[in-house]
């Protein structure tokens, strides 16, 4: 197993495949941890946000660089301070919050608050079995569940698993980027993913391609390119 890290380090997420994860990423993971794994996925939306600010706002009072980041990335207002600065800057519950809902493609947390939709543990399996890189366990979780491929996820922004191959407009956590993201992306296509399907991101409706060309993340791994050429012979626009 190698797991990439922008930099120098390197932080172990798996056990057998091959994944970039850039250093501010594997810090928003292990600021969540255990919130984030197999027994959120049936948490509501409004749930899962609230047990993650209080997470947050705990990093934050004692300067986890995790915490910096997905403030500096969500919390409005903050994208102009350096992370640093942002453990100066007071943080409420609220302010958390607001932070992780939008985070989770919520307007804010009010719309967060009053999300209906519950969990979808088949989906949100799926999305983890993708951002390992997976092939066989995505394979047989389509084939079991052939739907899957058109779900959308219960948090705000409503992204499928094809736009979690973007890594970009998604929860912080999961913009982690399987090495063989072009193979991942022909299984989703072939199996009826549509590749124009519009998620709600950074306040407008957004396609896979797109959200592809502006994510660093790809790039740096280097598989932007690939990801694209799988796109645009699948007619994506």
């Amino acid at each position: 197993m190698l797991v990439l890290v922008e930099g120098s380090a390197k932080r172990s997420f798996d056990v057998s495949f091959r994944v970039f994860v850039a250093q501010p990423v594997a810090d928003v993971v292990a600021l969540y941890g255990d919130l984030v794994d197999h027994r959120a996925w049936a948490r509501g939306a409004c749930e899962q946000i609230d047990v993650l600010a209080m997470r947050l706002l705990e990093g934050h009072g004692r300067r986890d660089p995790g915490a910096a980041v997905e403030l500096h990335n969500w919390l409005p207002g903050a994208t102009q301070r350096a992370l640093p600065a942002l453990f100066d800057l007071p943080l409420t519950l609220d302010g958390a919050r607001e932070a992780a809902a939008r985070a989770h493609g919520f307007a804010d947390r009010h719309a967060a608050a009053s999300a209906e939709a519950c969990g979808d543990p088949e989906l949100e399996a799926a999305i983890e079995t993708l951002l390992r890189g997976d092939v066989a366990g995505l394979t047989a979780a389509i084939d079991r569940t052939p739907d899957l491929v058109v779900r959308r996820s219960h948090y705000g922004h409503g992204a499928t698993l094809l736009h979690y191959l973007a890594a970009n407009g998604v929860e912080t956590y999961r913009q982690r980027v399987p090495l063989n993201a072009a193979a991942l992306a022909s299984i989703l296509l072939a199996r009826g993913a549509d590749p124009n399907a519009e998620a709600d991101m950074y306040g407008g409706r957004r396609r896979t391609r797109g959200m592809l060309i502006l994510s660093a993340h790809p790039r740096l791994a280097g598989v932007t390119d690939q990801i694209l050429r799988v796109l645009d012979r699948a007619g994506a626009a």
